[in-house]
């Protein structure tokens, strides 16, 4: 078995059988394999040179736009509670974890990309415009319920913006391939660090209305540069819609790794971890308010967290290039358990939360700078299946996002475990439990990932 590398590496000889005996996943008959042949001979070499390090930097930069205002909606989160819709907690809550799940679930629409890969920007563009539209709109929302669907339902189109960059990158990068993963997606983290002191800085001096428009402003603004540059190594031949939804020029997919135990594996680490790990994100600030934590406060806190899953990322990322994945995996969650479970739950120094949320950043916030290794071990030749696998990953880790929601509404309804003085300070005892829980059980399946 090959892995992907070995498959990208095919690409200069279109039209021609690979040597595993399958048609390449760019042999086209007639014109279109000529001139997909005389692209393939001017094609970038992967891994290094302008063309990949500029596509590297522009998929950053999105990743850090789209992302950042997910993973620091804790802030606004607790301005809506204490500012604007005081007592209506689960619906601002729906609204929170629904902006994050609902866009780690479109990429439901990740085949759309394989099947109309020359309308790939067309699809960029409209949902980078939607997104927009939801973030301004969100600026004149007169209910806590209208949230749900500016930012809820609007923003998440901003995942097709992005989708796109994270596949693309299996095309410019080979040897490099984890390392790349952990920068693009350690985009997220400069993003969770910014955007809290950004938003922070915004609503104080400006309010809410002129906050959000702003955002939304500057998010369709700066991701419409970064979009210059996003680009594909291996071009699309050209073809007509008509064309591309006949049955002969859509790329079939082998669905026998179903049978594979490493899919199986994938789908229970992602699924459990990310069940707990956009709680601390999202509860944080409300948390810090609670036991009267400013030096630093809930804000800074998030973009301690979010900081610290810059180096977490890339360093998950090199190391997955050089360790089995089940060592780096296990030894992430199993930090993070800790993390959760000792220096959050036992104590509400400063000092405590700022160690807690340096080590979460690294370990749980990173999980992802792994995912580049579990889908080459996961797709071997298939060169389909990397697109399909990061779908299926993401919306995985969106049906974790949402349950995570309503679950920790339920247990921060419960009341402090043991009374006063009881584990956690406050009534987040039986939540912290919940989230140091579900890290731990995302890395035992980790232990039985295959390492080929």
């Amino acid at each position: 078995m090959t892995d992907l590398t070995a498959v990208f590496d095919e690409e200069a000889e279109v039209g021609t059988p690979s040597s595993s005996g399958r048609s390449s996943p760019f042999d086209l008959a007639g014109t279109e394999g000529v001139e997909a042949a005389a692209a393939a001979a001017a094609l970038h070499p992967p891994d290094v040179g302008y063309g990949a390090w500029t596509f590297l930097l522009a998929g950053t930069v999105i990743e850090l736009l789209v992302w950042g205002l997910p993973w620091s909606v804790g802030v606004l989160h607790e301005y809506w509670a204490r500012e604007m819709f005081p007592g209506e907690e689960s619906t601002l809550t729906l609204a929170a974890t629904l902006q994050t799940g609902a866009m780690y679930m479109t990429a439901a629409i990740g085949p759309l990309f394989t099947t109309f890969p020359q309308y790939t920007k067309h699809m960029q563009v409209l949902g980078m415009i939607v997104a927009s539209i939801g973030l301004i709109a969100s600026a004149f929302v007169t209910r806590a319920s209208h949230l749900i669907v500016t930012l809820g339902v609007l923003y998440p189109f901003a995942g097709a913006l992005y989708l796109p960059c994270a596949t693309l990158l299996y095309e410019w990068f080979h040897a490099r391939r984890g390392l790349a993963t952990g920068i693009m997606f350690a985009g997220t983290g400069v993003g969770g660090t910014i955007f809290p002191f950004v938003t922070s800085a915004l609503l104080q001096r400006y309010g809410y209305r002129a906050t959000m428009v702003s955002i939304g402003i500057a998010f369709a603004g700066l991701n419409a540069i970064a979009l210059v540059f996003v680009k594909r190594r291996i071009p699309v031949p050209r073809r007509s819609l008509a064309s591309s939804l006949k049955r002969e020029h859509r790329r079939k997919t082998d669905w026998s790794f179903w049978r594979h135990r490493s899919i199986w594996i994938g789908t229970a680490i992602i699924l459990s971890t990310s069940m707990g790990n956009f709680l601390p994100s999202l509860w944080m600030p409300s948390y810090a308010e609670a036991v009267r934590a400013h030096a630093p406060d809930g804000t800074a806190l998030v973009a301690i967290m979010n900081a610290a899953s810059v180096p977490g990322n890339t360093l998950t990322g090199y190391l997955s290039d050089r360790l089995p994945t089940r060592i780096v995996v296990t030894l992430s969650c199993t930090l993070a358990a800790f993390a959760c479970l000792c220096l959050w739950g036992l104590g509400t120094s400063e000092g405590l939360l700022v160690g807690f949320s340096v080590v979460w950043g690294v370990t749980a916030l990173s999980m992802v700078g792994t995912w580049s290794k579990m889908i080459t071990i996961i797709s071997k030749d298939d060169p389909t299946l990397p697109t399909f696998s990061f779908s299926f990953f993401t919306i995985l880790k969106g049906v974790g996002n949402l349950t995570s929601g309503p679950i920790s509404t339920a247990l921060l309804s419960k009341g402090p475990i043991g009374g006063k003085g009881a584990y956690g300070a406050t009534n987040y005892g039986g939540l912290l439990i919940y989230t140091g829980v579900m890290a731990l059980v995302g890395g035992v399946p980790a232990i039985f990932f295959p390492t080929k």
